[in-house]
């Protein structure tokens, strides 16, 4: 704050916080909210480095305490409706991506169970052919916590005792190194279709 001249007032002000918030935070007795903290750093921070510099400060703090907001600030309504539309935004997304992929899958004429859950397993689909299970499971924010998304293909795989798990998303990359597993498949909805139709017939004359 001294680099930039700014009383701990002034800052709260700037940033809609209360004063004593502010002297909370500055002082390492709470922990500042994610909105709070990129608040800060449009503020304070110059360049990456400052960036970096701040988020280490706030390492190793206390639980946070309850910050209060001034009530007239109108930046505090309006960044929480952001937040929250990016939210929605986002899970818009994903259902009309999962709800294209069911579609495939009925042009393909291949039939499925949908949101299947068993214990704590769930699956957007589930295929079933005789001793044969496929998992579905639909990705379309790769960017977003892809590796967890992996890991649970792998706990489904065994959970719900599939031969495969295909985790389709909306376009082509190298994700074999991210799968890493014969049973993991991360492809986009089309070579999906193909490579389920493969196993189901190769399934069906194994069995013959």
């Amino acid at each position: 704050m001294g680099r930039r001249k700014l009383t701990g007032a002034k800052l709260a002000k700037e940033i809609g916080l209360s004063a004593t918030s502010v002297s909370r935070i500055n002082t390492g007795h709470s922990k500042p909210k994610q909105v709070t903290l990129t608040r800060l750093m449009k503020r304070l921070c110059a360049s990456p480095e400052d960036e970096q510099m701040l988020l280490r400060a706030f390492t190793g703090l206390k639980a946070p305490v309850g910050e209060e907001p001034l009530s007239d600030d109108p930046r505090n309504g309006i960044e929480e409706r952001e937040r929250v539309e990016r939210w929605l935004e986002a899970r818009t997304q994903a259902i009309t991506f999962k709800n294209a992929v069911a579609r495939e899958l009925d042009k393909a004429g291949i039939g499925y169970r949908r949101d299947v859950c068993e214990g704590i397993a769930s699956a957007d689909f589930l295929i079933e052919r005789g001793k044969t299970r496929i998992a579905v499971e639909c990705k379309f924010n790769v960017s977003r916590d892809f590796d967890k998304t992996v890991g649970i293909a792998r706990l489904l795989s065994e959970l719900l005792n599939c031969e495969f798990v295909f985790l389709v998303v909306p376009f082509d990359g190298d994700f074999s190194a991210v799968a890493a597993s014969p049973a993991i498949r991360v492809c986009v909805v089309a070579d999906a279709i193909k490579s389920i139709r493969q196993v189901i017939n190769r399934n069906s004359k194994g069995s013959q």
